[in-house]
């Protein structure tokens, strides 16, 4: 049986990246970036204004006040988007608005609202320093800086970025197409009436979330009926249009579980079937060639934290990616927590807005009325006991 870091590490060096494409940008949310990216130009491309206003000399100010403004000629105006020919004297302004350039002679912008109008006039009641209300060129990104770097995931603020640089498309890895197969003589659609012994399929959903939450896409595939040769028909069917199938159920060593078995007929390799988890021993990992199958246990919950595990992080490597640990931050326990066992116990939590973390409720491997209201999930180390008050590391999710 092996540690979780061994099992991740054995999974993790038997992943090919998948090839890159060019997308346009607004398909690349979620997707792995597989090229760096440095900026072509200056943001902002010139000196801009930060607000609406008047651009000034900001020496003609210097003795500005609200009982003794400074007058100052007007000679003009000028809007974001367009080109200026001003020529300026040192007691001139220009009438300007948040993103405009700023005039050639001017290097300072008083606010609209440190200003009263008279006449042809504009007195300035406040006295503003060179570059105040400016925003500088190149300020926000230099020319030729690093502004993504190849792994990165892309989310909206990247996007923002790429955008205001121009790039109308991004290379980023194919995403991987995984095939989802549930097990199980009692499994029933949604909608459908339940005979006694029965119960509805949640898994395949639940883990299609999942997968589509770190950048994967799905096939979903009918239900696999507690035989081997259905087991096996179905699982070649899967291997044959897709990079990665995940399995739920049918990986223990009971008389109905028939997917290792099924899989090795195929041709595959199991590289192993049990960690030192719980939720989550019976995992199989093997290898079909350079397809890979993952085998989650069918209690829910198993399945749920086996594939944060052990799955994301293939998957995301799959995809170039440079990050591939689940993200945590610190908190603080408001209950004692106890792991009698001899495997480590990730405990669904929930954590409060103040960093306080509580059980989110039983904890169960079938319970999924706290999986979902956890956040959170607390990996406590064997024939470990936990007071209250003590700082943890919690490992968190987004979906």
């Amino acid at each position: 049986m092996l540690e979780v870091e061994e099992a991740q590490a054995r999974i993790i060096s038997a992943v090919e990246i998948l090839p890159s494409e060019r997308v346009p940008l607004p398909e690349c949310g979620g997707r792995t970036l597989r090229e760096s990216i440095s900026s072509p130009l200056d943001l902002p491309r010139a000196d801009v204004s930060a607000m609406d206003g008047y651009a000034v000399t900001a020496a003609a100010t210097n003795a500005a006040s609200p009982t003794k403004p400074a007058l100052l000629r007007c000679v003009g105006e000028l809007a974001a988007g367009h080109q200026h020919g001003f020529e300026l004297g040192v007691t001139d302004c220009v009438r300007v608005f948040t993103g405009s350039w700023l005039p050639r002679g001017t290097d300072a912008v008083v606010m609209q609202e440190d200003t009263r109008e008279a006449g042809d006039l504009v007195e300035v009641c406040e006295a503003v320093k060179p570059f105040e209300n400016v925003r500088l060129k190149g300020e926000d990104v230099a020319r030729g800086q690093l502004v993504a770097r190849e792994g990165d995931r892309i989310f909206a603020g990247h996007i923002g970025l790429l955008g205001a640089l121009g790039l109308g498309r991004v290379p980023v890895s194919r995403p991987p197409v995984i095939g989802l197969v549930s097990t199980g003589d009692e499994l029933v659609e949604a909608g459908q009436p339940l005979s006694d012994g029965q119960i509805y399929e949640s898994n395949r959903a639940m883990i299609a979330a999942l997968v589509v939450s770190c950048g994967g896409r799905t096939r979903a595939l009918p239900f696999v009926r507690d035989s081997l040769d259905a087991t096996r028909a179905t699982l070649a069917g899967a291997f044959a249009e897709c990079d990665a199938v995940i399995t739920s159920g049918g990986v223990s060593v009971g008389e109905h579980d028939y997917v290792k078995a099924a899989f090795e007929e195929m041709g595959g390799r199991l590289d192993f079937w049990k960690v030192a988890m719980k939720p989550g021993k019976p995992f199989v990992f093997g290898r079909l060639e350079r397809q890979l199958l993952f085998g989650l246990p069918g209690n829910p919950v198993s399945a749920f934290v086996t594939f944060l595990l052990l799955v994301r992080p293939a998957l995301l490597k799959m995809q170039g990616a440079n990050d591939l640990a689940l993200p945590g931050h610190p908190g603080v326990l408001a209950e004692a927590v106890r792991n009698r066992g001899e495997r480590r116990h990730y405990l669904r939590v929930l954590v409060g807005a103040d960093g306080t973390v509580r059980s989110a409720g039983r904890q169960a491997s079938h319970a999924l009325s706290s999986l979902a209201v956890a956040n959170g999930l607390l990996a406590v180390p064997p024939e470990t006991s936990w007071e209250a008050g003590r700082t943890v590391s919690v490992l968190r999710w987004e979906l």
